[in-house]
């Protein structure tokens, strides 16, 4: 099949070096024309009677076949290459230059290595040779005529418009974020004593905006291109734009970080914020169990650790409603505020939270929250340096997740374990803002983009005119809320009084079935839930973690509440499962979501199938927002190969 293809690249290509000119432009027009009727009457072109008809017949048949092949030879060879746009066709010359475009700035998909601008620019203007080169060709007199051609024109166009836009991130974003880079490499990030200089942030917020701008325009243009019909063309423009879309989303988030982070950090006056750290090996809704609560405050880009608070100092009576008592009505969560995190939406967790604080003896004033987890702590430490504990014992990049949720309950006394907790937590926060550099604030950039949307890492502000550049960030993610970004929401509570949940590995397939005329899509999505400890770990000395033997199970045994939030606008149908309890429809927080409750023994998988069906304004495919689990790798397979979403 390849070798078909490259044939028919080499024949078009052949092709159109011939018809690079107005003659061949003419001589195209000429074959796309219906057949001359200035001649005699028609038995007279066609050699007379019926006997003369059905050559003629035949013979329109063979100019059409012809016809076609050669609409489909032109579109077939120009498939496109950066975030999906690599072009072959008239002439190859357009996929050499946009391959040679994409080689030119490949080396800059990591800018945490760079060193200096010079080979950022020196990659950018290599790349606008390429694109520059490739966008004339495409806009080409043949590429004009054959984007009028009914039908197979669109796919011409789609391919013109998509040369365009890999020429104006070239030629426009890229120049721009090399400024921005260029501004934050030149500056001093660290103010000494832990403390972040904040001027270089702030310089580059209104010229970072503006490269979003233009990044967020030309998405738009991608996206308002016309639907292809040839297989390849549509593929390929089907993953440029989702690359496109990654690259986006990304850079937005970026961008809202960037307006909230100065007054975040102490800019415009001092900051206080709680600092709650979870245990995600004991599963709530929107993270974990509350290991412990604290206190973090900024002036001027200057971090300072408060202390951190046992949960008896605490209590939530009267902060729950009863609608939200009564989904968790097995767990103490009208008075043990570890329990808050049992609703998915966050930035209600940070509400309650702030009512239980003001009405403990720490009150006073709280301008946000921030949570994190021992997956975000390992990503600290891994880009930060390793963290020595007290008892000698190293914790590295690969190390640190796993002590904080299983070995420190086995090797560490239960007196102690909150003590080393506030060490780690106070340790790698503080590391994070010290010595800061430009390599090291990419890093820590490209990272917190990836734990706030798996949920290791929140951050909400009580000041309004922020909050909105903080869910823009990704940063305080509540339960599915777009219709036009559809999510699936599975958030998953252990009921069980256990460190059970770092053993339930979770895996989600998703895949689409069928793109609807409605404009909505429908997807099939299978959960699994299995247990995976171990028959070692399974003894009484290590009840903490696995649980007592009870009304639910022996040890080992974990019993979870699974709430599934269908997309906004959309719904959750034909729902089978082998769990204890078939869920059923509950309301919480003015939503309705679909409510489970199942024993997980050792070595047993629970599952869930149902399929999913978006909002008719859905512009994306169905992307999981879940609980998150031990480690990043959310266990999440998307296929959506049935068809392609229409975005306009």
């Amino acid at each position: 099949m390849a070798r078909h293809v490259q044939g028919s690249g080499r024949s078009a290509s052949s092709g159109s070096s011939q018809a690079g000119n107005g003659t061949a432009a003419a001589d195209w027009n000429s074959i796309m024309q219906p057949e001359s009727r200035s001649a005699g009457p028609r038995s007279a072109r066609n050699g007379g009677g019926r006997r003369g008809h059905r050559p003629a017949k035949k013979r329109h048949t063979v100019r059409n076949v012809v016809i076609t092949i050669l609409l489909i030879l032109v579109v077939l060879a120009a498939v496109g290459g950066f975030l999906g746009l690599k072009f072959y066709k008239q002439a190859l010359q357009v996929r050499d230059h946009e391959t040679q475009a994409v080689q030119a700035v490949a080396s800059l998909s990591d800018l945490s290595g760079l060193k200096d601008t010079k080979t950022l620019n020196n990659a950018i203007a290599q790349a606008q040779t390429h694109t520059k080169a490739a966008k004339e060709i495409a806009n080409g007199s043949l590429w004009k005529v054959a984007s009028a051609v009914p039908v197979y024109g669109d796919d011409v166009k789609t391919v013109r418009g998509m040369t365009d836009v890999m020429d104006a991130m070239v030629s426009q974003a890229l120049p721009s974020l090399s400024d921005n880079v260029s501004t934050l490499m030149n500056a001093n990030l660290s103010a000494g004593d832990s403390q972040l200089n904040l001027k270089p942030l702030q310089d580059v917020r209104s010229s970072f905006g503006k490269t979003n701008q233009l990044i967020q325009q030309q998405k738009q243009t991608l996206d308002a291109l016309p639907q292809p019909h040839v297989g390849m063309v549509k593929t390929a423009y089907e993953q440029s734009r989702t690359q496109f879309d990654t690259v986006a989303e990304k850079i937005d988030q970026i961008d809202n970080s960037l307006q909230f982070l100065p007054r975040f950090l102490g800019a415009e006056g001092n900051r206080n914020y709680l600092l709650m750290a979870q245990t995600t090996s004991e599963s709530r809704s929107s993270g974990g169990l509350v290991g412990s609560l604290g206190s973090m405050s900024t002036s001027n880009g200057k971090i300072a650790m408060g202390n951190f608070h046992p949960n008896t100092e605490f209590n939530l009576k009267g902060v729950l409603t009863d609608e939200e008592t009564n989904v968790f009505s097995e767990l103490e969560v009208t008075t043990d505020p570890r329990n808050a995190p049992v609703l998915p939406n966050f930035p209600h967790v940070a509400e309650i939270l702030n009512k239980t604080w003001q009405a403990s003896p720490y009150a006073g004033q709280v301008d946000g929250v921030i949570a994190v987890d021992p997956v975000f702590i390992q990503q600290m430490v891994k880009i930060n340096g390793s963290v020595k504990l007290p008892d000698g014992r190293v914790l590295t990049g690969d190390n640190t997740a796993e002590f904080m949720l299983n070995t420190i309950y086995k090797e560490i006394p239960e007196e102690q374990q909150n003590a080393y907790f506030e060490y780690i937590v106070s340790t790698a926060i503080s590391q994070m803002f010290a010595n800061m550099n430009t390599s090291k604030l990419m890093q820590v950039a490209n990272s917190m983009g990836d734990l706030a949307s798996n949920r290791h890492l929140y951050m909400y502000s009580f000041h309004e005119d922020e909050a909105k550049n903080f869910q823009g960030a990704g940063l305080a993610k509540g339960t599915p809320s777009s219709e036009e970004n559809p999510e699936l929401g599975v958030y998953v509570t252990e009921m069980k009084t256990s460190k059970m949940t770092w053993y339930i590995h979770r895996k989600t397939t998703i895949t689409r079935q069928s793109c609807n005329a409605d404009g909505s899509q429908t997807y099939h999505v299978r959960v699994t839930f299995t247990n995976t400890v171990p028959t070692s770990d399974v003894k009484a000395e290590y009840e903490y973690i696995v649980g007592k033997n009870d009304h639910y199970g022996p040890m080992g045994t974990a019993h979870d509440a699974m709430l599934f939030y269908a997309p906004k606008g959309g719904s959750i149908s034909n729902i089978t499962t082998n769990a204890d309890e078939k869920p059923s429809q509950t309301s919480i927080d003015g939503e309705t979501a679909w409510l489970s409750k199942t024993n997980i023994s050792p070595g047993s998988t629970v599952s869930y199938e149902f399929d999913v069906t978006t909002s008719t304004k859905a512009k994306t495919d169905l992307k999981l927002d879940q609980t998150p689990m031990g480690w990043m790798d959310p266990g999440v397979t998307y296929d959506t190969a049935a068809c392609a979403i229409s975005k306009q």
